[in-house]
């Protein structure tokens, strides 16, 4: 075997309940490749209510094929509330009292819980490890950026300080966005600009899907459904949270004012706080062409509901979020599905606009947001079908085979 290498993330999954497919697949082509890598996270599986410790264990070990897995005891919690706050607290000082009893690795590549995580830090300098952190959220940023909280709150302003606290002090930093160093340069935080973080050591590895597993599963795993298998439906499709964030009361009414083309229907994948009003809604609003279908589907069966759409939507607050890029491990598997993307944000670093695989941009009104969307349904074939090669095309370079060998030159 080659380097040690640990792969610390307190949401990571077993593979067969994971969407979010990021450390699952780099700890695949890392073994590929000959590392010897292991992955640390909570036990407890986030938005699903299980806890894979039934017992008072500290942690357990588990082998997924081919994969190392150490899951580390931590509170069950249903919502953001009290619990998952105390689980996220519990998984970095748990994680510190367990690591001693493994061999330690040659480097660990974390995926950042500011503040909560930030203790590895002390853990890898008394260890003499190099230690690479993954930004894939730009907490507090987020909520700022989505109107949550003031930039001036005190907790905001003292997350801020842990924040740039830990990106100075990583050997290595890996933002999944691609304006990473457009943001540390506005906080001021770079050496150029008064600030201690070395812009040198920042780099930009966005999510991705693994095109082998996408083109298998899209034929193997199907889902039988009148709506979803019929061709003569032109299928709006939406697949993800239904939050506060995700806004997705913006797109229901957008597809209201479509309820007079017959063959068009919204299908909405997912399951959120949001949810059950939204139904009720588009009860009390005879909004007959939207169909809340699965609130979660195993992401075998994630290709082929995309694969069967004809447009995929992404849906969010408007705002500043997305200012300095998106890194939605759902964009990429829309890319791979190899059909346009409508997304009613417009984000710097625009991965949609780049590629010229859809539109993306804040829409002024709902009728902006729906003749947006129906302008792609009417769209000439011959360009629709332009469009969707494009999206193939540039899910290749997004493919985790390609992003694992950025990886493994950082580390």
């Amino acid at each position: 075997m080659g380097r040690k290498i640990w792969l610390v993330n307190q949401y990571a999954m077993p593979p067969e309940l994971e969407s979010r497919l990021r450390t699952i697949k780099f700890a695949q082509y890392l073994m590929e490749a000959g590392y010897d890598v292991t992955i640390f996270g909570s036990s407890i599986m986030h938005n699903m209510n299980k806890n894979l410790i039934e017992d008072n264990k500290l942690y357990i070990e588990k082998k997924y094929g081919n994969i190392n897995f150490i899951h580390i005891n931590t509170t069950l919690y249903k919502k953001n509330g009290l619990n998952r706050i105390l689980g996220l607290f519990q998984f970095p000082f748990r994680f510190i009292k367990i690591a001693k009893k493994f061999d330690k690795p040659d480097v660990i590549i974390q995926t950042a819980t500011v503040p909560f995580g930030n203790i590895l830090y002390f853990y890898t300098k008394k260890n003499k490890i190099k230690y690479i952190v993954e930004v894939l959220d730009l907490w507090p940023q987020t909520f700022v950026d989505l109107k949550m909280f003031s930039k001036w709150n005190p907790i905001v302003l003292i997350s801020y300080y842990l924040e740039k606290w830990l990106y100075k002090r990583a050997d290595c930093l890996v933002f999944s966005m691609e304006g990473g160093k457009q943001y540390i340069k506005d906080k001021k935080w770079s050496i150029e600009l008064g600030g201690k973080i070395d812009l040198s050591k920042v780099h930009y590895i966005n999510n991705g899907v693994d095109l082998d597993d996408f083109n298998r599963y899209k034929n193997e795993f199907v889902i039988k459904d009148d709506e979803l298998e019929d061709d003569s439906i032109t299928k709006v499709v939406y697949l993800g949270s239904i939050r506060l964030a995700n806004n997705l009361k913006r797109l229901i009414d957008a597809a209201a004012l479509l309820k007079g083309y017959d063959n068009v229907k919204f299908l909405i994948y997912g399951d959120g706080d949001d949810r059950d009003f939204l139904i009720e809604y588009c009860v009390e609003n005879d909004i007959t062409n939207v169909s809340f279908k699965e609130k979660w589907i195993k992401p075998q069966y994630v290709p082929y509901v995309l694969t069967k759409a004809s447009i995929n939507v992404l849906n969010y607050m408007p705002g500043d979020f997305g200012k300095y890029g998106g890194s939605q491990s759902k964009l990429f598997q829309y890319l791979a599905a190899g059909k346009p993307i409508c997304s009613n944000i417009n984000m710097s670093f625009d991965i949609i606009n780049k590629y010229n695989v859809g539109i993306s941009k804040e829409f002024k009104s709902d009728k902006e947001y729906a003749d947006a969307i129906l302008s792609l349904i009417k769209m000439d074939k011959v360009e629709y079908n332009y469009m969707c090669d494009r999206a193939l095309i540039a899910a290749n370079d997004f493919d985790y085979k390609c992003l694992t060998n950025k990886m493994k030159t950082l580390i």
